[in-house]
């Protein structure tokens, strides 16, 4: 296996970008950064430290697993969602902070965190263009 396959594109995994055919949300794009991303690792342990060390000793309880997974994908993975509409699915809805917090830690929101976790995944694995590999190598 050549190294230059293994290697993915750290700059985009901060910066972020748009993926499009996210399962289960058709019409739905959402620009991501890289679930990976420095912001999200840092974040990720000091929310699980935030947890009592005899609470978290057999693993994290199912609740605290959804509301972490929620603060990291609302605090540092998802930047925008492009085709959102209100209920008449119509009227075009511009993603906030505030949409994103209804949208991102509700449970009953679970495939769009589903979808908004793959967006992140995506970005994660994404690698440089060929053609740019190939000129570095």
């Amino acid at each position: 296996m050549k190294l230059s396959s293994m290697k993915v594109d750290s700059a985009l995994i901060e910066q972020g970008d748009w993926v499009d055919n996210i399962p289960n949300l058709p019409g739905i794009r959402i620009k991501a950064r890289g679930t990976n991303n420095k912001d999200y690792r840092a974040l990720e342990g000091k929310l699980v430290r935030q947890i009592p060390t005899g609470d978290r000793a057999e693993g994290l309880s199912p609740e605290d697993q959804d509301r972490i997974a929620g603060t990291l994908l609302l605090e540092t993975v998802v930047m925008d969602v492009d085709g959102l509409t209100e209920d008449d699915g119509k009227t075009p809805m511009k993603y906030t902070r505030e949409l994103g917090e209804q949208i991102l830690l509700d449970p009953d929101f679970r495939t769009f965190q589903a979808g908004a976790a793959y967006a992140g995944g995506v970005i994660a694995q994404r690698r440089k263009p060929v053609q740019e590999t190939e000129t570095k190598n």
